[in-house]
């Protein structure tokens, strides 16, 4: 019996974990899930406490990221970027993550086949890197982790069996449309406040825009970075669910990505952005033409120029020269949301990935 474990679920504003798992149970009815703390958000079946997992016949168990892969494990060191997710409303959740739940005898009693994907996230940034690389060493040398999946090039270098996955989007919740040219063009902006998001490059970028041609709209908890904008041209949303952040995504024609590598805070709570982002992925799939500074520079799915725009870190100017080309060549700004898109369908559709993941895991031919 499969049972899918999560810090909380279910949690429709997790995204990708939420589509996820969802598609796991429309595979296999049979999937028993729990979570460390359990959310309200629908799901069409009953999500267990972590604590009771020991009373279930268990003989897989599936998980995400490094930090709750070692927790379940019961990991000796450090365990990275325990407090990645810490930001100014997610203290309570802070507390969960990097916790040891004492399963690795219930796992090594019972024989229990663990599988795991790690996502970008917290303890890959400099200052945590050696952290990190021991914790994917004892999950590489862990006799019963018998699947990593990632899309991280760090993993497949420290556990080189790991499978690459680039992630996940929900094609047919996320479906594409074809955006019409303009004359004022519809920039999003989508991520969960960070500094490191990038969005004080894209404000600045902003001003030098004429105001007559762009409108910039804003999804995440942005409220106290407003001031930044000096033209009245933008919409601010706030924090969305994925079905009104959907209604947003068909309005825009580009979504900027301006992520950046940055010395790490007193907090040491710098998170580096896999690529492209979840909300990248899933504006992309509706049709939104990509621009990002892809700082980990990943090519395994995406090529700048024909599925993109790469723009440099920390560079405005940068920004501004390429939504100018695209608002100037909107064709080809077309074309490049048309061939991106169909790299969404080629790499990221969750039933395509989620199947793969778990036909290795009940160890069926793929």
């Amino acid at each position: 019996m499969l049972a899918i474990v999560d810090i909380q679920f279910p949690w429709i504003m997790s995204g990708f974990r939420y589509w996820e798992n969802y598609e796991f149970y429309n595979i296999d009815k049979d999937i028993l899930f729990f979570s460390v703390h359990n959310m309200r958000d629908p799901f069409p079946t009953k999500v267990y406490p972590l604590k009771s997992i020991k009373k279930y016949p268990i003989t897989d168990i599936y998980c995400v990221f490094l930090s709750f892969t070692l927790g379940l494990l019961d990991y000796p060191g450090e365990i990275p970027g325990k407090n990645f997710w810490l930001s100014r409303k997610q203290h309570l959740l802070s507390k969960l993550i990097g916790r040891k739940y004492g399963l690795s005898e219930f796992v090594k009693r019972n024989d229990i086949s663990v599988h795991t994907t790690i996502y970008p996230g917290g303890g890959y940034q400099e200052n945590l890197l050696g952290q990190a690389i021991e914790g994917l060493r004892f999950i590489g040398n862990y006799p019963n982790v018998k699947d990593v999946f990632t899309n991280l090039s760090l993993v497949q270098e420290v556990i080189p069996k790991a499978h690459w996955v680039p992630g996940i989007s929900n094609v047919d919740f996320y479906r594409f449309t074809p955006r019409a040219k303009s004359d004022k063009i519809q920039l999003l902006f989508a991520c969960h406040h960070r500094r490191e998001k990038g969005f004080n490059y894209l404000t600045k970028a902003f001003k030098l825009l004429d105001p007559a041609k762009y409108h910039l709209h804003i999804a995440g908890d942005w409220k106290d970075d407003l001031h930044l904008i000096e033209h009245n041209n933008y919409t601010y949303y706030g924090t969305l669910s994925p079905t009104k952040l959907r209604e947003v995504y068909y309005k825009c024609h580009i979504v900027v990505t301006p992520g950046y590598t940055d010395d790490v805070p007193p907090s040491g709570s710098v998170t580096i952005d896999g690529f492209p982002t979840g909300a990248a992925v899933d504006a992309m799939s509706t049709g939104c033409c990509l621009i990002s500074t892809n700082i980990r520079k990943d090519y395994r799915a995406l090529t700048p120029g024909i599925d993109y725009l790469e723009v440099n870190e920390k560079s405005s100017d940068d920004i501004v020269n390429a939504l100018e080309y695209l608002y100037e060549n909107q064709d080809e700004m077309l074309s490049i949301a048309y061939s991106g898109h169909e790299k969404i369908l080629k790499f990221f559709d969750v039933k395509k990935n989620v199947a793969y993941k778990y036909n290795l895991i009940r160890g069926r031919n793929v």
